[in-house]
């Protein structure tokens, strides 16, 4: 970026060129690649945490996820190497958070019984069977009838 009159700053041209052909940004995914030391649900904070610039444009990948300027992930990498970048201990890939999100735990088994929660469905149910026995048997006839 070069300074302008009047105190501005300005883009230089090789800074224009990457924004409009998109070279100069990185998907979510790209930057997981380039950090692997985070875990993937941590990107967006710790880019933000580290200042990452952002485009609000929408993703090449069509997910709706903003884009991440690419020389800001390779500062933060090198940082994040050196121990520097700002992440805390539960975004690294190898905390106990992380183990956690790879192997979740069993299925909680829900009992299913014939309680007192159960008693009006079970009442709704029997009226909706009689009824429906009910009609077939006063239907001119039998249910014999009504089958033939």
């Amino acid at each position: 970026m070069t300074g302008e009159r009047g105190g501005g700053l300005r883009m230089g041209s090789a800074d224009e060129q990457d924004l409009e052909d998109g070279r100069g940004w990185l998907t979510k995914a790209e930057v997981r690649e380039a950090w692997p030391q985070i875990r993937p649900i941590s990107i967006t904070a710790v880019a933000r945490a580290n200042s990452v610039r952002t485009s609000a444009a929408p993703s090449p990948d069509l997910t709706r996820e903003p884009t991440y300027h690419a020389a800001d992930v390779r500062q933060v990498a090198a940082r994040i190497a050196r121990g520097e970048a700002d992440v805390a201990p539960w975004q690294h890939a190898d905390s106990d958070a992380a183990r956690d999100d790879a192997t979740p735990g069993p299925p909680v088994w829900q009992p299913v019984g014939w309680g007192p929660e159960n008693v009006p469905g079970l009442v709704l149910l029997a009226i909706i069977v009689g009824l429906f026995l009910w009609g077939l048997t006063h239907n001119h006839g039998t249910v014999t009838n009504f089958v033939r």
